[in-house]
C-alpha cells in the first residue's frame, strides 16, 4: 500500500507545485492509509509560501498508464498559510478506475517503477482579495516527483 500512498501524494505534489511562483512544495509524505472503498489517506504537504494565503479547492485528478486510467482522486480544501514554510494536512479519497484491480496497479508499479505513470489534476486557488484561479496540469510524470516523498 506504500506505493498506492506515493502514487497519491506524488499526484497532489505534482499539481500544486506549478502554480505561478507563489508557493511550492518542499516535501511530503503520507500519515495514514486506510483501504477501503475509497482508499482514504492523509498526506502531509509542506509548502513554502513567501506570499498570501492561498485557499486550495475542488482538487480531482486521475492516475494513468499511458491512456489507460487506474486511480481516481479528490482532496478535501486546505489552506497554505502565508508567508511561511509550513506541513498542511491533507485528506485524501482515491478510487479504482473502473475495471482496474489493485494487482493490476501494484504489477504496473512493481519493483517501484513509475516511468509509465502520469497524472492530471485539476484545483482552484483562491488568494489576495479572493481572486480564483482553477487550474488544470495534464500529464505530470509521477516519477518525477516520488523523489520528494
Amino acid at each position: 500500500m506504500r506505493i498506492l500512498s506515493a502514487l497519491v501524494c506524488a499526484v497532489l505534489l505534482a499539481g500544486c507545485t506549478n502554480t505561478g511562483g507563489k508557493f511550492t512544495i518542499t516535501g511530503g509524505g503520507v500519515e495514514s492509509i486506510h483501504l477501503g472503498s475509497p482508499i482514504t489517506c492523509t498526506a502531509n504537504l509542506t509548502f513554502s509560501n513567501p506570499s498570501y494565503k492561498v485557499e486550495v479547492s475542488n482538487v480531482s485528478g486521475v492516475v494513468k498508464s499511458g491512456e489507460d486510467e487506474l486511480l481516481n482522486l479528490t482532496a478535501e480544501d486546505f489552506t497554505i498559510p502565508a508567508r511561511s514554510t509550513t506541513t498542511v494536512p491533507v485528506p485524501v479519497e482515491a478510487s479504482l478506475a473502473p475495471g482496474v484491480g489493485l494487482f493490476r496497479i501494484m504489477s504496473l508499479v512493481g519493483g517501484n517503477n513509475f516511468d509509465n505513470l502520469t497524472a492530471d489534476l485539476t484545483f482552484t486557488a483562491s488568494g489576495f482579495l479572493g481572486l480564483k484561479k482553477t487550474k488544470t496540469i495534464e500529464n505530470i510524470p509521477v516519477k518525477d516527483i516520488i523523489g520528494l516523498l
